[in-house]
């Protein structure tokens, strides 16, 4: 069965290989900041995610892509048959809002991707605002928000996480289940 593939994007120092390497449990978590040089691939098994009221094993690949704009010339590559985006900022980012928009308008509105397959994680490291800080526009408001601290938090990021995963594997299967309706409608409809 072919894996999901989840991309994360957001500005640049906004924590998404540290967040991608927690999730991944690839590495201990460096906590001084080293560039993402295009786009990091990793691949790790989720288990008793939840579909269909079955407990489930799902082969991940988390594309964990760098912030810098110098690099958009893979996000063709980065987009084509993604299943879901993982948006991930932090409070530091004086500029988040507008970077998140464009990636947005980038990978979901030009792919048509459904906004119930995107999450927008807020990495607070330090913990210094316990509330979420929205940076909702309108938008992101049908997208799920979530604050995320690894060392206080991580079991809560990876049932987040996992969450995030049975909602995208419940969207594929209702669509699969709907075409493969409407291919027995046009069917029948043709044979009579």
């Amino acid at each position: 069965m072919q894996p999901l593939k989840i991309i994360v994007i957001g500005p640049i120092r906004s924590g998404k290989t540290t967040i991608s390497n927690f999730l991944a449990d690839a590495t201990e978590i460096p906590y001084d900041y080293h560039p993402t040089k295009g786009v990091r691939i990793l691949e790790f098994e989720v288990q008793n995610i939840i579909m269909n009221n079955k407990h489930i094993t799902k082969d991940i690949e988390l594309w964990d892509c760098s912030g810098d704009h110098k690099f958009g010339n893979c996000w063709p590559a980065i987009r084509k048959d993604i299943h879901g985006v993982i948006f991930v900022y932090n409070e530091k980012s004086s500029d988040c809002l507008k970077e998140i928009q464009q990636l947005y308008d980038y990978f979901i509105d030009q792919t048509k991707l459904d906004p119930d397959r995107c999450v927008i994680f807020c990495y607070d490291p330090e913990k210094k605002n316990p509330e979420i800080s929205k940076i909702i526009s309108s938008t992101f408001m049908k997208i799920s928000h979530i604050k995320c601290n690894i060392e206080s938090g991580g079991s809560k990021l990876k049932a987040d996480f996992a969450s995030f995963i049975s909602t995208i594997l419940n969207k594929m299967h209702n669509y699969t289940n709907q075409e493969d309706k409407n291919v027995l409608n046009e069917n029948i409809l043709f044979a009579k």
